[in-house]
């Protein structure tokens, strides 16, 4: 039994070195996600007082 492939030798390639190199760097999000969290936090924070002094003032 042939089992003859239908894919061409340069698909086959293409897709060996693509495969081979997609997730060879893999890069570092943890910086990014470190910012962002100081990001959430400096425009978070202002509500978090405000409602804060709102709970605690004068009624």
């Amino acid at each position: 039994m042939n089992m003859e492939t239908t894919n061409s030798i340069r698909v086959r390639a293409s897709r060996f070195f693509s495969d081979r190199y997609a997730y060879r760097a893999q890069p570092n999000y943890s910086s990014e996600l470190i910012a962002f969290g100081i990001i959430v936090f400096i425009a978070v924070w202002p509500m978090v007082l405000l409602a804060n002094a709102m709970a605690v003032g004068p009624k």
